[in-house]
């Protein structure tokens, strides 16, 4: 089992319908979202949310 520190809190959508939920990701890549064993259209699968694009940076030049 995975110490407290090795987890990572991350945003999570649903692979199958887009959902997005709090999420943990275990040190062996696995994502579990909080609170739930699953999405609620059924769906297990998740992949963390990517924020690098998301439009917030300010233009300082």
């Amino acid at each position: 089992m995975a110490h407290r520190d090795d987890v990572t809190r991350v945003l999570a959508t649903c692979t199958a319908c887009n959902s997005v939920y709090a999420a943990r990701q275990w040190p062996d890549g696995e994502i579990k979202i909080i609170g739930q064993d699953r999405c609620s259209c059924g769906s297990t699968d998740f992949e963390l949310v990517d924020d690098s694009a998301d439009g917030t940076e300010s233009d300082a030049g």
